[in-house]
């Protein structure tokens, strides 16, 4: 284990994380390799009327911490027993790890639509993962918890039988939004099938397929691991439309680099199209990027949500004009997800 003070070789690139639009500003580092370290790191913050915070490799703390700061990114062991269908993952992993040693036996995690977060975190916070509404939680799979204090530092969980799934995305431009938001709202959405909608500006850089550089659009994305149909989502022409049969593993989102965000959430016991539109075009008209997401709930995840809205701006501070685009869906609204709160108190 090494331990890092402010001004240290190292502390900086220790305290960084996912998030580059907050600067942790922790009083000592201990940067753990197992168990042990974390009670020490634990044990040094209590003795000394400190707080401790744990940031972890994945997208990591989203507000601010000082104290002591327990960085886990070390710990990142993943054990798969085919047999036993199960995965036991360290604080450190990512889901890209338990994924790519559970596919060659057929296996698959209940993982979301970023392959670079953390299992810990997403699990604790519920995990609607991208197969959500035919498997429901995340945190419903798992069976056993390592703690130190209330630090968790590995999970063992169930591995699904989940090789091929039906999965696939389709990109419109943000002129045919309206029709596309429409359509997306009337899909009689099967049980089995897990879909959502966001709303995305993308830069004009390279390092995005062609046809989206510089656009506004609209993005449609939907996995199952039955067959269903998508012909009625078709009514705009498609910047970009690939759906098909493919490995788990295509059906989850590649990383991305470590930027600034802010985003907050509600869930939603109704969402009628013309407040989904209102949303919409508060969205649009919103006077810095503001990216709008919908997930469909129910099937397998219970409960009374029927929806999860989600909004992520690319730069802090703006919790007000997020909270004018909440207040258009304010009567539905019945709580919030912990897995989609980013720089938010």
């Amino acid at each position: 284990m090494q331990i890092y003070y402010p001004g240290d070789t190292g502390y900086d690139d220790e305290r960084s994380g996912f998030q580059t639009g907050l600067k942790h500003e922790p009083q000592v580092i201990f940067a753990v390799e197992n168990a042990r370290d974390v009670e020490e790191a634990v044990r040094y913050a209590e003795s000394h009327g400190l707080e401790y915070a744990v940031q972890t490799t994945g997208h990591g703390l989203t507000t601010t911490t000082t104290g002591v700061l327990i960085s886990t990114k070390r710990m990142n062991s993943v054990e798969v027993d085919p047999k036993r269908k199960i995965a036991r993952v360290e604080a450190g992993a990512v889901w890209q790890q338990v994924i790519e040693q559970a596919a060659p036996h057929g296996l698959a995690p209940l993982s979301g639509d970023a392959s670079d977060v953390g299992v810990v975190g997403y699990t604790l916070g519920g995990g609607y993962s991208v197969l959500a509404r035919e498997f429901g939680f995340a945190s419903d799979r798992v069976l056993a918890t390592e703690k130190v204090g209330d630090v968790v530092t590995a999970l063992e969980f169930e591995l699904l039988d989940i090789d091929q799934v039906h999965a696939g995305e389709m990109y419109f431009d943000a002129s045919h939004a309206e029709a596309v938001f429409e359509a997306f709202h009337k899909w009689d959405v099967p049980g089995h099938v897990t879909p959502s909608l966001t709303t995305i500006s993308f830069p004009d850089l390279p390092v995005f397929p062609a046809p989206l550089r510089g656009r506004d659009v609209v993005r449609l994305t939907f996995a199952s691991t039955k067959p269903f149909e998508i012909d009625h989502l078709r009514v705009a022409p498609a910047l970009i439309e690939d759906f098909g049969t493919k490995p788990y593993a295509e059906a989850v989102g590649a990383p991305l680099p470590p930027h600034a965000y802010q985003g907050d959430n509600v869930l939603l016991n109704d969402l009628p199209l013309d407040a989904l539109h209102r949303v919409r075009e508060k969205v649009a008209g919103a006077e810095v990027p503001i990216f709008l997401g919908i997930m469909v709930l129910g099937g397998a995840l219970g409960g009374e949500a029927t929806h999860v809205l989600k909004l992520i701006s690319p730069r802090l501070g703006v919790e007000a004009l997020h909270a004018e685009v909440f207040a258009e869906v304010r009567p539905f609204v019945v709580g919030t997800a912990r897995n989609f709160r980013y720089a938010v108190g």
